[in-house]
């Protein structure tokens, strides 16, 4: 359980760090109303973040879910693999999806805050250039800033954990469509039905596939989410009241607003997490083998007295050692 957690904690920093820059234009078009329409679109709000803000603007308040994406893909790793024990056939469809659920359910409570500290640090300063925003005086300083004032104005329930109800909404359905959505793709996929023996091409390809299923699938929950969390005027009384008043006002469209970078993220950040787990996880446990090997060798020679085993107890056939089966994360 704490390999798992160490495999996921660097894995996740690795997909945070591939995906970020779709997920700043994700929560861009997200939180923007039609009464203060910055981009027209996604390729719209790339060149306009490039040419005003700089490479960097795509990476602001990535310090927060950096470090928190990865203790989130640790958590979700590790319960999800604690909670497979509460089936004889863990590895079914039914299995995977509660426990998927479950894990989601529970990174939730950790997640919440990491995404409002996230959301709002990336639309401080929208459209400034690097020079001027280092130089201009915001509301957040940073990350620990942004949560004590968040605290201070509203508390640890309204303030700091705002927004938990949408993140349980959008992670639970998320989670428990993502794990079974794999095993899906590797059963059709692979050879043999299973993804050690997949070429690399596919693991990416398979963590795209299931990272855009679990988008698919949670997504209008995730826009609720981030509108709610970004607004600082006491706009919405509730997440609601933000669904009720966004529908109003600009229609159903707006539940999909951001899916493409959405989508496009999940490429990156799900076939960079899934690799760098696998190959963790791999040699972990190949370098175990080889100790066990290196130890029933020494064993065997150290034996005074040699053991003559009858030609009728010997196996007719080797059987090959079951590989461990190896699920890849989703990143927030």
């Amino acid at each position: 359980m704490a390999l798992d957690f160490g495999f996921g904690f660097i894995a996740g920093v690795t997909g945070t760090v591939a995906g970020y820059p779709f997920d700043t234009v994700k929560v861009r078009l997200q939180t923007q109303t039609l009464s203060h329409r910055l981009y027209s679109g996604s390729l719209d709000c790339f060149i306009k973040i490039a040419k005003q803000e700089s490479v960097l603007g795509f990476y602001k308040g990535m310090s927060s879910p950096m470090f928190g994406v990865a203790i989130i893909n640790g958590v979700v790793f590790s319960v999800q693999n604690a909670s497979k024990n509460l089936f004889d056939d863990p590895d079914s469809y039914k299995a995977l999806a509660v426990t998927g659920a479950i894990a989601g359910s529970v990174q939730a409570f950790i997640c919440s805050p990491i995404e409002l500290v996230k959301t709002r640090l990336q639309i401080q300063g929208i459209g400034q250039q690097r020079k001027l925003f280092t130089l201009t005086t915001h509301l957040y300083n940073g990350p620990i800033d942004c949560l004590k004032k968040s605290y201070n104005r509203r508390g640890f329930r309204h303030g700091v954990m705002r927004g938990l109800s949408m993140t349980l909404a959008r992670d639970i359905p998320s989670f428990a469509a993502y794990f079974p959505a794999w095993k899906f793709f590797v059963t059709h996929v692979s050879p043999t039905g299973r993804e050690v023996d997949m070429p690399m091409y596919m693991s990416l390809l398979g963590g795209a596939f299931t990272g855009t299923v679990a988008w698919t699938v949670s997504y209008p929950f995730d826009v609720i989410k981030s509108r709610y969390q970004a607004e600082k005027d006491h706009v919405y009384k509730g997440v609601w009241d933000c669904a009720v008043k966004s529908l109003r006002t600009e229609g159903w469209r707006v539940f999909t607003r951001g899916f493409l970078p959405c989508t496009l993220r999940a490429i990156p950040t799900n076939a960079f997490t899934y690799p760098v787990y696998a190959l963790l996880k791999q040699t972990f446990d190949s370098s175990q083998d080889d100790d066990d090997s290196s130890m029933i060798t020494k064993t065997a020679t150290t034996t005074t007295k040699p053991v003559i085993i009858p030609q009728s107890l010997l196996p007719t056939e080797v059987s090959s050692t079951k590989a461990k089966s190896i699920t890849p994360m989703q990143s927030i």
